[in-house]
């Protein structure tokens, strides 16, 4: 489909689903436009029988019943997945017991390593431990196959079948993990992102630099010109972000319109530096619609910055990078604040 049909098909449904939603008095937020695109659209059955009897009994569309529809359709996917996909994995690895048992000698230590990964995929094991068991049994069947032609044919096979299975997986983590509007990393990801190289700091001493930011005044926006440029708006925001942190820094969309990077072995001043540079770009940047055309104007960012303290729980982390946010809001916006301003203000 190329680029201008796609374009008026969307326009056409935007159509229907803002008046639709509106006559149904349900919010018009990323989550729920997303629930009621996929109505319009017609492509999800389930979804459309399901809000057509809501709709048929007169039934009001409150926000729990909003976030039940997102967690229904959307957000428990994954979840779904992923408990398909250890089910694979524990019946395939029983289907190796049958076929190995007894072959021979050579086999009983790796009879036990499998017996051994069955049993863990019985519990509610994370995508993170089954990538990790996988692994494990690769490099176990690898070390077998040197025993004896027949069985190294067998576990050859039994090789490529579980590197495919570990590629399913590793689709199945980046879904789970991507924010499905800007493409980066989810706020999901971006806990583990966080866990995992505060971890590495508890080890080595290193800093790690928070940064919270914020897109300034983005509800007028959005009641100005509408979600669909609103959305084009975060798209690049995202994409001007991540071309202004290094590679091994870690972009996530913290929520609606939060961004948040993590920067690994960075101090507090550093971590502001970059910060600054973020705010200073969207400062003076001017945007233009890629759908219409039309000039939107300026958007600025509020930005709170925080650095870990070793060994702290990762929750008060957060929170002095988003109180350095909200100080730098409450300040006049489109600011830079670090932890350390919101400890002066207090002092003062």
């Amino acid at each position: 489909m190329d680029k201008k049909k796609s374009i008026e098909e969307l326009n056409s449904q935007v159509r229907l689903i803002i008046p639709l939603m509106s006559r149904h008095h349900v919010p018009i937020t990323p989550r729920n436009f997303t629930v009621w695109y996929e109505y319009v659209s017609g492509d999800n059955n389930e979804l459309r029988n399901t809000i057509d009897a809501i709709l048929e009994k007169e039934e009001k569309f409150t926000e729990e019943r909003n976030e039940s529809l997102y967690r229904q359709f959307f957000a428990e996917k994954d979840e779904k997945q992923l408990t398909k996909l250890r089910q694979d994995l524990q019946m395939f690895l029983k289907t190796i017991l049958r076929e190995i048992s007894g072959m021979s000698e050579q086999t009983e230590g790796y009879e036990a390593a499998v017996t051994k990964t069955v049993e863990k995929l019985s519990g509610d094991m994370s995508i993170q431990a089954i990538r990790k068991v996988v692994s494990e049994i690769i490099v176990e069947t690898k070390k077998i196959g040197k025993f004896g032609k027949a069985i190294k044919e067998k576990l050859l096979d039994t090789t490529e079948e579980l590197e495919m299975v570990q590629q399913e997986f590793e689709r199945a983590k980046i879904e789970a993990s991507v924010d499905f509007l800007t493409g980066v990393a989810n706020r999901k990801a971006f806990d583990e992102a966080l866990a995992t190289i505060t971890g590495e700091a508890d080890s080595d001493g290193s800093d790690v630099g928070l940064l919270l930011i914020d897109i300034d005044h983005f509800k007028k926006f959005n009641d100005n010109f509408g979600h669909i440029v609103g959305d084009e708006v975060l798209k690049f925001v995202t994409k001007k972000i991540k071309e202004m942190v290094k590679g091994g820094d870690f972009l996530a969309r913290f929520g609606g319109e939060e961004f948040a990077v993590i920067l690994p072995r960075t101090s507090l001043p550093d971590a502001e530096t970059v910060a600054e540079n973020i705010r200073c770009f969207f400062a003076q940047a001017k945007l233009k619609s890629t759908v219409s055309l039309e000039k939107l104007g300026g958007i600025t960012v509020s930005i709170g910055a925080a650095c870990y303290r070793p060994g702290e729980p990762l929750k008060d982390f957060i929170n002095r990078s988003d109180k350095a946010l909200y100080f730098a809001k409450n300040t006049g916006r489109n600011r830079v604040a670090s932890e350390s301003d919101v400890v002066d203000s207090a002092i003062a």
